[in-house]
């Protein structure tokens, strides 16, 4: 018997509501842009209010029949267990549904040993980094059905730990970890759990760091470059996708080789 293949879609996401966190800027604004490109129905949250404002300007800039209720902007620290609950009620509330989550929100720390850290790093580096993603996954699962999806952004040094940001790779070591055990917890239901761990991104935030980290880690990368965002939300978009249907609790390497060097 012949397989059927699939018929690829130009909007795979049309009829899906998604939920992106961190979305005005670097990853989670490519990841906004190109989710609504591809037919969701978008609900964006951001910390920064003014970011968050000229994304939903870009938003009302697109051809008139990507407008009315395909996208809704809230300003939300992740960080706020009540502010990212009422997002999520609000979210189900407007739209009428939740099915795909993509959880990208993070902060980095001052560069520096962990001696010199102070209590008041490791909170901030918690509570944005883990703390946040913990607070979208236990507001979201409860609205999710079967077939959907969360797409959690950690890093490469959540891995093996990055010199200097032993707070950062604590708490994104502890969302790799969280999204394996959520995803056992989960695959039964048919709720798929997965996370992309960039490599060198050149975002915004990425870029104020400077050569003095840059350049040593696209030295070490096999490609030789860093990545744009683009290519981070392209991940973050086929793990969301019916494409990656039979992928759960996979901690996705999007960092240019830079992994099959043992780091």
């Amino acid at each position: 018997m012949a397989t059927e293949l699939p018929k690829l879609s130009e909007t795979p996401f049309s009829g899906k509501v998604v939920t992106i966190t961190g979305a005005a800027s670097g990853i989670g604004l490519a990841t906004s842009l190109l989710l609504y490109e591809r037919g969701a129905t978008i609900a964006v949250s951001d910390v920064n209010s003014k970011a968050l404002a000229e994304l939903e300007q870009r938003l009302g800039t697109l051809p008139a029949r990507d407008r009315g209720q395909r996208y809704k902007t809230t300003p939300v620290d992740v960080s706020d267990a009540v502010a990212v609950s009422a997002w999520i009620e609000e979210t189900v509330n407007t739209f009428g549904r939740l099915d795909l989550c993509a959880n990208i929100a993070g902060a980095g720390e001052t560069v520096c040993n962990l001696e010199e850290k102070s209590s008041q790093d490791f909170d901030f580096a918690v509570n944005v980094n883990l703390r946040g993603v913990f607070n979208c996954m236990r507001a979201q699962l409860p609205h999710l059905q079967r077939g959907s999806a969360v797409v959690n952004v950690s890093s490469g040094s959540g891995v093996n730990g990055t010199p200097g940001h032993s707070l950062y790779s604590a708490a994104k070591g502890g969302v790799n970890t969280m999204t394996s055990a959520a995803a056992k917890e989960y695959g039964p239901k048919g709720i798929r759990i997965n996370c992309v761990a960039p490599g060198v991104t050149l975002t915004p935030a990425m870029l104020t760091v400077g050569r003095v980290f840059l350049e040593p880690s696209v030295a070490a990368t096999p490609l030789r470059r860093g990545s744009e965002p683009v290519e981070q939300a392209q991940a973050i978009s086929f793990l969301l996708s019916d494409e990656a249907s039979f992928i759960t609790g996979v901690i996705l390497r999007c960092d240019g080789g830079f992994a099959a060097t043992g780091h």
